[in-house]
């Protein structure tokens, strides 16, 4: 019986580019998630924590308008955070979902912001508004907020 040599082309080299070239495709494209606390009132003060299959992002608190922001290499599929938070109003838990799909909820930016109001969580989308002169000989583009409760306070 005689052993089966692999092909010239698969002798090992293949292999490696190929492999080379998914961990390439899968985490070339950098991603943004940022949390902001725009809470009002009385009960100001926001106690997050969130956390990944890879990454523990820690416990972090927020004073309104300060933010944090986490900086990844997108998955081929998904990458879900999950995150506790906690006001004065009540808390949530939710999960986060940064994939290819959130170009369309987040509007078309490499960033999805999550914000922390009075009443619960938003995903702050962003819309873009086109503008022109009145001659039509120049034209430029403006980013509007647009934010989406997702979830209110439990």
């Amino acid at each position: 019986m005689g052993s089966k040599k692999i092909p010239q082309t698969l002798n090992g080299k293949f292999s490696l580019v190929l492999i080379i070239t998914i961990m390439t495709v899968t985490h070339s494209h950098g991603f943004q998630l940022e949390i902001k606390n725009e809470l009002s009132g009385r009960y100001r003060r926001l106690m997050y924590k969130c956390w990944s299959r890879d990454n523990d992002l820690g416990w972090r608190e927020n004073w309104p308008d300060q933010h944090k922001e986490w900086s990844f290499a997108m998955s081929l599929f998904h990458t879900f955070f999950y995150c506790n938070f906690h006001t004065g109003y009540g808390r949530v838990d939710k999960q986060l979902v940064a994939s290819w799909d959130t170009k369309e909820p987040c509007g078309d930016r490499d960033k999805c912001t999550w914000v922390v109001k009075k009443d619960g969580l938003y995903l702050r989308q962003w819309k873009t508004k086109f503008f022109s002169n009145k001659y039509g000989n120049e034209r430029w583009n403006e980013y509007v907020e647009h934010d989406v409760l997702q979830k209110a306070w439990s």
